[in-house]
């Protein structure tokens, strides 16, 4: 049995199809979103899954509409649903990560001014951005109410 040639004597792939190529790079991209955070890739696996299933039904047949489909359905998809799927996506891993800070004391080091995030305190040998909805001097102690990325919400212990 010989396999598949052209006239140059070149190997032809006869699977590796426009649709194959759009599938295979959708599942590529949706599972790379369990690894990358974000929640983005998603939507472009899931517009090259809906632009691969409109070739294979052979709706659009040349690399521009696919190329436009994709691009559409991606940023449609990404716009529209993506403040849903990232519920999905992250879970509830803020609050249990919250809690471990909420309630302990730390000391600032730089004065922090309510809706400025340069505040600083030091917690648990480490330096943190600090808010907070009052004035507090560097050298005082506060509460960690809670956290937001590299900020922590603090107020003065009394």
């Amino acid at each position: 049995m010989q396999c598949p040639s052209n006239s140059k004597g070149v190997l032809v792939l006869n699977w590796l199809t426009p649709e194959l190529i759009w599938f295979s790079c959708g599942v590529v991209l949706i599972f790379l979103e369990f690894v990358v955070p974000g929640v983005i890739l998603v939507f472009f696996g899931a517009g090259a899954v809906l632009t691969s299933i409109l070739v294979w039904m052979g709706i659009l047949p040349g690399a521009t509409g696919q190329l436009v489909v994709f691009a559409v359905s991606s940023l449609a998809l990404l716009f529209g649903l993506r403040k849903y799927a990232s519920r999905f996506f992250r879970g509830d891993s803020t609050e249990q990560q919250d809690d471990e800070y909420t309630g302990k004391i730390a000391r600032v080091v730089k004065d922090i001014v309510p809706g400025t995030s340069e505040g600083k305190v030091f917690f648990e040998g480490t330096y943190w951005r600090a808010d907070s909805s009052v004035r507090i001097l560097s050298g005082s102690s506060v509460l960690i109410k809670g956290k937001s990325n590299i900020t922590l919400f603090v107020e003065p212990v009394n």
